[in-house]
C-alpha cells in the first residue's frame, strides 16, 4: 500500500508523519506552506473539498479529517500495532481519548485562538467561559495521567499521537497551560522524547527548499 502525506506547515498533518515513523512503514511526503495570515496555500486547499489539514492519499484515494486519517493509518499500517481493538482491555479508553483530542479539546483551544485573532477582550464573558471550559478539559487529562502512563493505559497508541498535538504544535498559536498541570507536563516530555517523534520534528520542521 502506498501512502502519501500532504504536510502543511504547523498543522495536524504532522500526526500522520509521527505515526508512520513510529511503525517504520514507508511513505511519501509533499510539503506545503502557510501564507502570512496562516491560511494554507491554494495548492493545499485544492487537495480536498474541505481545504483543511490533514490530507493523505492511500492507493490513489484521498482521505481527510484528523480522526479518519489517523484511524485509517493506525488500522492499515504496522499491522495495527498502534490501535486497540474490541476485546482489548484498553479499547474503551483508547476510543475515548483518540476522539476526545479533536471532538472536545481542540475545539475549545481553537475557539480561544480565533477569539484572540479577532481581538475579543480577555474579560469578555465568552472568553472567560471559554477559558473555564478549557481548564476543565485540561484537568480531566491531567487526572487521567495520574492513573496511567499513556492515554489508553499501559501502552503507547495512536491515542497518544492524537492527544500530544494540542500540547505541542498548538502552543505556537496560543498559550496552553501545560506547566500548570504536572502530569500533562511530564507526559508531553515523554512523548516528545520518543525517537519517532524526534524524527517527525526533524522532517516537518525542516522541509526541503524548492
Amino acid at each position: 500500500m502506498s501512502v502519501t502525506i500532504f504536510q502543511l506547515d504547523r498543522s495536524r498533518s504532522e500526526r500522520a508523519v509521527w505515526l508512520m515513523e513510529e511503525v517504520e512503514c514507508p511513505y511519501d511526503i509533499r510539503f506545503f506552506a502557510r501564507l502570512e495570515m496562516l491560511a494554507a496555500e491554494p495548492a493545499y486547499k485544492a487537495l480536498h473539498p474541505l481545504g483543511s489539514s490533514p490530507v493523505i492519499e492511500a492507493d490513489g484515494q484521498r482521505i481527510a479529517e484528523s480522526g479518519a486519517v489517523m484511524d485509517y493509518l493506525a488500522t492499515t499500517q504496522g499491522n495495527g500495532a498502534l490501535r486497540a481493538n474490541p476485546g482489548d482491555s484498553d479499547y474503551a479508553d483508547y476510543l475515548f481519548w483518540f476522539h476526545f483530542a479533536e471532538s472536545s479539546l481542540m475545539p475549545a483551544l481553537v475557539t480561544e485562538i480565533m477569539a484572540e485573532r479577532a481581538g475579543i477582550a480577555q474579560d469578555h464573558p465568552s472568553r472567560v467561559a471559554g477559558r473555564a471550559h478549557s481548564a476543565r478539559l485540561l484537568k480531566l487529562v491531567d487526572d487521567r495521567l495520574t492513573h496511567a502512563p499513556y492515554m489508553a493505559g499501559d501502552r503507547f497508541t495512536a491515542a497518544d499521537i492524537m492527544m500530544t498535538f494540542p500540547f505541542t504544535t498548538t502552543r505556537l498559536f496560543m498559550s496552553v497551560d501545560v506547566e500548570g498541570h504536572k502530569n500533562i507536563a511530564a507526559y508531553v516530555g515523554r512523548m516528545t522524547a520518543r525517537p519517532a517523534y524526534c524524527r517527525m520534528r526533524a522532517i516537518v520542521d525542516h522541509p526541503p527548499i524548492t
